[in-house]
């Protein structure tokens, strides 16, 4: 049995959660939400260096393995307070919202993301030939319709099996080693030396982002999907694919046993997926994987 906990964090800092990995790059853009993936890791982080005063990588290899047989997370997106921003693929272009309030591509770009430039200082005090670099980030703080600035939230879901392998584990309004909450605070996705992907817990159980109880058993019909759906040229689809990939200590989906000694040292193989927001043109049931991505069930 799987425990369900709907979960919102707060932006403490800026958000950049990056696209497949490229070594040069001009303009670093980021997603407009969070995959599973991204808590996959900061959770095995979290766990793993507190159970280890002195962790090695076959340590975060070892408890990454657990929190993919125990743990399931949805993706999260953006909240402001009343609307989750899914983005969903219309008659009319990208849209983000819910069924009470949407906006367009643009308008979500205006309220939420921002971007800076950076570039490498040489010797002589000038900029490097060819450093110069933009990023693009989720802001931790937005203005709403009458001009007020708030904090930026995200929501989602994480599930965990009540019987849980992990040792130490405790669950309640939180997730508990001894007393300590693994989900207080994370850092999350990219460019955290320019302080940024640091989210802090806002609440549990207050809103119902998705009603899946169990993250093995998912129909969606004809809404827009909530995650990445691995390309099938079987399924009838409005949207989007695109390449998938993403870095760790070692690639879970990968024959390979040896891992590597710092995060982001192993790049997953890119396969193609279907994007989140896509509406799929028959009902079908799915499960959600380690990595918040959904599979097709095997009698869907």
């Amino acid at each position: 049995m799987w425990k369900k906990l709907n979960v919102v964090f707060r932006l403490k800092s800026p958000l950049h959660i990056g696209y497949m990995p490229f070594e040069v790059f001009v303009f670093s853009p980021t997603r407009y939400y969070v995959p599973g993936r991204n808590f996959w890791g900061a959770i095995t982080k979290r766990i793993t260096e507190y159970l280890y005063e002195k962790p090695k990588a076959e340590n975060y290899k070892d408890i990454g393995v657990k929190v993919m047989k125990n743990f399931r997370f949805s993706y999260f997106y953006v909240y402001d307070g009343k609307t989750v921003y899914f983005p969903c693929y219309t008659e009319n272009g990208l849209k983000y919202g819910d069924n009470s309030h949407e906006i367009t591509k643009s308008e979500f770009e205006y309220r939420f993301i921002g971007s800076f430039v950076s570039t490498a200082i040489d010797t002589t005090g000038t900029a490097k030939d060819k450093s110069l670099h933009e990023i693009e980030f989720i802001n931790s703080r937005f203005k709403d319709e009458n001009g007020n600035t708030k904090d930026v939230k995200i929501a989602g879901c994480i599930w965990i099996k009540e019987d849980t392998e992990i040792e130490k584990i405790i669950l309640g309004e939180g997730i508990f080693i001894e007393n300590s909450n693994v989900i207080e605070e994370l850092i999350l996705g990219g460019e955290s030396k320019y302080g940024f992907g640091h989210v802090v817990l806002e609440s549990i159980n207050e809103i119902s982002v998705f009603e899946w109880n169990d993250p093995e058993s998912v129909e969606i019909g004809s809404k827009l999907l909530p995650a990445h759906l691995k390309y099938d040229e079987n399924l009838k689809f409005k949207g989007d694919i695109e390449l998938l990939t993403g870095r760790g200590y070692y690639d879970p989906n990968s024959t390979e046993t040896a891992g590597g000694n710092k995060p982001g040292a192993a790049i997953s193989i890119p396969e193609y997926y279907f994007v989140p927001g896509t509406i799929l043109m028959e009902s079908k049931k799915f499960k959600v994987r380690w990595d918040g991505t959904l599979e097709v069930s095997k009698n869907g």
